[in-house]
């Protein structure tokens, strides 16, 4: 099963690995789905135990598999929505912190725009999905975002209405489509004189801007994501252990 890979002179570890991503990436593999035991990698792959167990150990340490003590080893989505909040600080009428329901406003298959394209790394002239999006608490606009996917990866999206879109995109990219976002980069802006049809603000308030590249298992760029809310919320948090 590895002498593919054997003339790469890649660890044994490591072709392991390669081939585990591949499985994950290849199956749609669901994360409620416990992965096959080290001992049955072992077999597949004609490898050692401990071999095995360095492979998954090193896909743990990745944030792409994660390891319950009793139940098994699984495929890890990583909490997005815990990483935008890091930015913004919503609360609701009690005073109570929010985290806000996504609403999908716009849906369309545009042409290609070579600064988008660049950042996705596909050609200059290929086709995109544009998404436009909110985020609401009770009822109010707190977020506006907007995506950018290749529409190559995302061709079950062409059929749909906005309304068919669930409030959490990246397991519906999953579920829809078999893109599973494993990581992501973001950077953060202040901006000021940029008015947002959704949010409502004027040139007078400035905005924080939070742009997104999301990626595969296999580090593939599948998503460009610019996010904006009103600057009087923004709060970051970190915590230094």
């Amino acid at each position: 099963m590895l002498k593919d890979l054997q003339s790469f002179k890649l660890p044994r570890y490591e072709q392991v690995r390669w081939h585990i991503l591949t499985l994950l990436t290849e199956s749609k593999w669901d994360e409620k789905t416990p992965l096959p035991t080290e001992q049955e990698f072992a077999d597949k792959y004609q490898v050692s135990v401990g071999t095995v167990r360095k492979a998954v150990e090193k896909l743990v340490d990745d944030g792409v598999l994660t390891k319950y003590q009793g139940r098994g080893t699984f495929l890890k989505r990583p909490n997005f929505e815990s990483s935008l909040l890091r930015f913004f600080k919503f609360r609701d009428k009690d005073a109570c912190y929010a985290t806000p329901t996504g609403v999908v406003k716009k849906l369309m298959v545009i042409e290609g725009i070579e600064e988008i394209n660049e950042k996705l790394d596909i050609g200059k002239n290929k086709p995109l999905i544009y998404i436009e999006r909110v985020r609401l608490i009770e009822g109010k606009v707190s977020l506006s975002e907007k995506i950018w996917l290749p529409k190559s990866r995302y061709q079950a999206f062409i059929d749909l209405e906005p309304e068919d879109f669930e409030n959490l995109l990246y397991p519906f990219y999953y579920t829809k489509c078999g893109q599973f976002v494993s990581s992501a980069v973001e950077t953060l802006f202040f901006i000021a004189d940029h008015v947002d049809p959704y949010l409502g603000n004027t040139t007078r308030e400035n905005l924080v801007k939070v742009c997104r590249i999301a990626k595969n298992l296999s580090g593939d760029p599948i998503e460009y994501r610019e996010s904006y809310g009103l600057a009087e919320k923004f709060s970051y948090e970190a915590h230094i252990i």
